[in-house]
């Protein structure tokens, strides 16, 4: 049976408008992810993590690493709140001290250790971008290789507090792997790299906030999806509303190295976020998106 050439036309078109689809990923359904909560901030207003918060709704913002299972290897996606962080922070102002401070603080390898896990067990630690907050424990990790792009590693070497805290990556014993995203496109983003070459695992340039910033898109076999965003934006209506932090809050502690380009990342997840509802976007901080996912050491 043919269809009549006055319809092909017309199915053509409603083909192309059906959303596009990921390649099935052969992970086999062994694919398994945490959220580890390393510690949390003392407090503060909505209105100081996103542009037009409120001035009455309290956040308490969550540092947090992921512990990912794949078959060909487990990743920590990054470190959170280290062993060494009260030294570390003796680099800050007594400002900073004070903006930053932090609570209930559970390093990642302390509640490994709990499940009988070690640095061993890892194949790599990739963290999103090299901020303190998220790379407080890489030393923690011994001879993990760390992912990270030329770009984000020069940055956090040039770098200074409170941004970037440079003796939490001066051991010398640290394996360094330096990754370099491919030019194919992956849902807007125009550079790319498949971790494990099967669609599970997708790593984008998100630069912005960093020179270097990655997010992690994850692909689960069930079918659910997953974006981890870094800091492009702090919290989940940063996203939803397409409105990244308040610029005075940029102007007092300079949280993007390039203000405009991350504003341009927020506006492709903000869209990516309108065309694919169901997809889960995970703002590394946001305390209420993080608590709702599977917490270490609880897996989905």
């Amino acid at each position: 049976m043919h269809l009549r050439p006055t319809l092909a036309p017309i199915i053509a078109l409603l083909i192309s408008l059906i959303p596009p689809h990921l390649p099935a990923s052969e992970t086999n359904g062994k694919l398994a992810f945490s959220v580890i909560i390393t510690g949390e901030s003392s407090g503060s207003l909505e209105a100081m993590t996103v542009d037009g918060g409120s001035w009455f709704t309290p956040r308490k913002l969550v540092h947090t690493a992921a512990l990912i299972r794949h078959p060909k290897g487990t990743i920590l996606w990054d470190s959170g709140l280290g062993t060494a962080l009260d030294e570390q922070m003796d680099a800050f102002s007594w400002w900073e001290k004070r903006l930053f401070q932090v609570e209930n603080v559970q390093p990642a390898i302390t509640q490994l250790a709990s499940e009988g896990l070690s640095p061993n067990d890892l194949f790599a630690l990739i963290p999103s971008h090299m901020h303190w907050d998220h790379v407080s424990a890489l030393e923690d990790f011994p001879g993990v290789p760390i992912w990270v792009t030329p770009d984000e590693h020069a940055e956090s070497e040039h770098g200074s507090p409170p941004a970037f805290i440079k003796s939490q990556y001066d051991d010398t014993a640290l394996i360094w792997k330096h990754i370099t995203l491919q030019p194919r496109e992956y849902e807007g983003f125009e550079y790319s790299l498949d971790i494990f070459n099967d669609g599970s695992l997708i790593l984008v340039d998100l630069s912005g906030h960093t020179h270097g910033q990655l997010g992690l898109f994850l692909n689960h076999p069930s079918g659910q999806r997953y974006f981890f965003i870094g800091d492009t934006a702090w919290t989940a209506k940063g996203v939803t509303s397409n409105r990244g932090r308040p610029a005075f809050v940029d102007w007092l502690v300079g949280v993007d190295s390039d203000y405009e380009k991350n504003a341009a990342q927020l506006d492709k997840i903000h869209q990516l976020h309108r065309q694919y509802p169901e997809l889960i976007i995970v703002p590394a901080h946001d305390e209420l998106v993080n608590r709702s996912l599977a917490v270490f050491p609880e897996f989905y």
